[in-house]
């Protein structure tokens, strides 16, 4: 008797697994699709600012240096030299609490964000 009592636990047990098994492949396959798309829309993003920074030296004359040199005066805007540009928090403008980066509604009074750059409409 307490042979079948261990079986039937065990098949529970089993099916479980498979089932948590199979919920993290359908998982994993929704991840993956997702990073596809970013790094498709990364490599759309490079193409079109290595074409903007072509453009550029081209009619504008700057060089490399000018580049590099933009790129380390905007790093260091949030004063931290890593490579990244970091959103700082942004607070509604009707009710102070803070803002949601991605909507541009305040979730708690409904106001819209203030946009002070077109990049800020981006992030």
């Amino acid at each position: 008797m307490l042979g079948v009592i261990w079986g039937l636990q065990q098949s529970r047990m089993d099916a479980e697994a498979a089932s948590t098994a199979a919920r993290g492949a359908a998982r994993a396959g929704v991840v993956e699709e997702g990073l596809k798309a970013l790094e498709d829309r990364l490599d759309k993003l490079l193409l079109v600012c290595m074409a903007m920074w072509s453009l550029l030296q081209e009619r504008a004359e700057l060089t490399e240096e000018d580049l590099l040199a933009k790129v380390k005066e905007i790093d260091l805007r949030d004063g931290v030299p890593d490579g990244k540009i970091t959103t700082k928090v942004a607070k509604c403008p009707k009710c102070n609490r803070v803002m949601s980066p991605r909507h541009n509604r305040c979730l708690y009074c409904g106001a819209q964000k203030l946009h002070l750059t077109a990049f800020d409409r981006a992030l």
